[in-house]
């Protein structure tokens, strides 16, 4: 079945290893199963933009895609992480500038963090 991509609504040919990669035009990852019904079989023959724009008499305005915001590398990482049972992994930077508590540092470099006490003050902050 052919696919349409859910963001721009680009189609694809039945098999296209295209939508493998995510998206070429938008770079979306989700796409969507089309009816060979509702297929439009002209948006899937691949043209060229300034053919495109020959066909519609139309003139070729350049476009500058968004510019994603970069996120930190310290906002991307967990801030605790199970690594198994009884066993975790805790990002202390991460820790140190949320509205999480560290609450004691123990001998042996082990850290005590009360993960109750974490939890409650967020529920307080969203009470208020």
């Amino acid at each position: 079945m052919p696919h349409k991509c859910t963001q721009c609504g680009r189609e694809f040919k039945e098999g296209s290893t295209e939508i493998l990669k995510g998206c070429p035009s938008c770079g979306g990852k989700k796409f969507l199963y089309v009816r060979r019904d509702d297929v439009h079989k002209d948006v899937l023959e691949e043209k060229s933009i300034e053919k495109l724009a020959e066909e519609r008499n139309e003139e070729i305005i350049e476009i500058k895609p968004e510019k994603k915001e970069k996120t930190e590398i310290y906002d991307r990482i967990e801030s605790i992480r199970v690594i198994s049972p009884g066993s975790y992994e805790l990002n202390i930077e991460k820790l140190a500038k949320g509205d999480d508590m560290i609450m004691q540092m123990g001998s042996d470099d082990k850290y005590i963090v009360d993960i109750l006490s974490m939890a409650k003050s967020k529920k307080e902050k969203k009470k208020k």
